[in-house]
């Protein structure tokens, strides 16, 4: 056997390849000066020995080290992720809800959430944000919302949703957070791509400082951290036991105490460059973003755009490009930025494509993206203005829960046959991981055809198989059998 993944690995990270997409690090490990892995390598691989630490029991220096995260987030208690935000995820809603629970809950979360909803048994009341409809993108959850869903649930324990979303719209978390803790509810925030906004410029505020419960942020998506580095704010000490003991069960008995060192640089160093290097960067942002609105045919969408559109707010540091014309869909676009130019983006829809940055990105970074861009508007110019269309956030009707789903005779069958059947799996978009279908639902045409446009622009979609006929693949669904 030789080593298959690792030499394809380095072969990959040695092409002239720049990053626009998680992780924040964007592969470097020395970050204006300061070096991010000096102690990631293995001579500094420990596990919980004396004179060190125990991150499930924490008495030494990493209590110490949480105790200081308190302080810079303004949290009652912090605690470092090992197994990423979805092991915080399921420890916050398991804190929050009992076995058989009502939660209400964004239709658009990330289905970790559903994973948690279908191992405790939970009743889930869904909430549908906003859209900013002409691109298909999920808006603000809002307070109106929140106050009506209260009113006909009001013995639900708990109320969680993105907030930034994938790509960057915030919802209104203060005045959602008074009306949870009115009706005795907790507030969870899936912040997951908000990490970085503790050390902003302010606006918009992370969800911790708003009156949120539970909070878990992806380290590693926005700061300079290794994947799989989350981290888990409590804003309500009553929670802390439950919190500290489902951490317990959900992450690993072994933790990566490499992951907690990085975590803990990233985090010291970033609440240090506050008024430096971070300033510096959303300076730089922001002039390329006022650059790029002389761009013809591609949109760059803005956070004017988002409040316009009846949303809360916007963060500035992920960059939706719109396509204007119709010369090619995102899936092209994004493959053209890669050969013709190395730009490696997060995600592409039929519409548009999302670019994310963060503190390790440069002026020669964002000079490299920007002379790409203008490569691909001149490429764009011959295309027909793309007709506009309306997008809304399609599901179907919960006919049972998703764990009663997942405890039922399921069977395979060709997705074009599935309407009116009752989904036994997830099926989703990825990324970012939104179920498109839900276990207990009842399948829609609608969402058919948004799954097979999904495969004819070339977005990836998980929880699918697919049976080859000669060059033809038919693709066949899981649902409940005899239902």
């Amino acid at each position: 056997m030789k080593p298959v993944w690792k030499d394809s690995l380095k072969e990959y990270c040695g092409r002239d390849y720049y990053p626009w997409h998680m992780p924040g690090h964007k592969r470097q490990t020395d970050i204006h000066g300061h070096v991010f892995d000096d102690v990631i390598h293995a001579s500094y691989d420990v596990t919980e020995v004396d004179g060190l630490d125990n991150l499930h029991i924490p008495e030494k220096s990493i209590a110490q080290s949480m105790a200081q995260l308190s302080k810079i987030y303004g949290s009652k208690a912090s605690y470092y992720l090992v197994n990423g935000s979805t092991s915080g995820i399921l420890t916050a809603i398991s804190a929050v809800c009992d076995q058989g629970d009502t939660i209400l809950m964004g239709r658009h979360c990330h289905k970790s959430v559903y994973h948690a909803v279908a191992l405790l048994g939970l009743q889930p009341v869904y909430l549908y944000p906003g859209m900013i409809k002409s691109y298909g993108i999920c808006g603000s959850i809002t307070p109106e919302q929140i106050r009506e869903a209260i009113k006909q649930h009001p013995d639900a324990k708990g109320i969680i949703f993105p907030s930034p979303t994938y790509e960057g719209v915030l919802s209104d978390i203060m005045s959602i957070a008074h009306l949870a803790h009115e009706a005795g509810m907790k507030l969870i925030v899936d912040e997951a791509h908000g990490a970085n906004l503790e050390f902003g410029d302010g606006v918009p505020k992370p969800a911790i400082r708003c009156g949120a419960d539970l909070v878990v942020e992806s380290l590693h998506k926005t700061l300079p951290c290794y994947t799989q580095c989350a981290i888990l704010h409590v804003g309500d000490s009553e929670l802390t036991e439950r919190t500290e003991r489902y951490l317990k069960v959900y992450q690993t008995s072994s933790p990566s105490y490499l992951f907690v060192a990085n975590m803990e640089d990233a985090i010291v160093t970033m609440d240090a460059w506050r008024t430096g290097y971070v300033a510096e960067y959303y300076q730089c942002l922001r002039r390329y973003r006022e650059s790029w609105k002389q761009l013809n045919n591609i949109h760059l969408l803005s956070p004017e755009e988002v409040l316009e559109t009846g949303n809360f707010a916007y963060d500035e540091t992920k960059l939706v490009f719109v396509l204007k014309k119709d010369g090619m869909n995102g899936q092209e676009f994004m493959r053209q930025m890669e050969e013709r130019h190395g730009m490696i983006l997060e995600m592409a829809s039929a519409e548009y494509v999302l670019a994310m940055t963060s503190i390790a990105d440069t002026e020669a970074a964002f000079s490299r993206l920007h002379t790409a861009l203008q490569d691909m508007d001149r490429r764009l110019e011959n295309g027909n203005v793309r007709d506009e269309k309306v997008y809304n956030l399609i599901s179907g009707k919960m006919e049972i829960t998703p764990e009663e789903a997942w405890k039922r005779q399921t069977e395979k069958i060709p997705l074009e046959e599935a309407a009116d059947r009752i989904a036994a799996d997830f099926v989703t978009v990825y990324p970012p991981a939104i179920p498109i279908l839900v276990p207990g639902e009842i399948i829609c045409r609608k969402q058919i055809a948004y799954i097979l446009q999904g495969f004819a622009t070339g977005q990836h979609i998980e929880g699918m198989t697919a049976k080859d006929r000669g060059k033809d693949s038919e693709y066949y669904i899981t649902v409940l059998k005899n239902a």
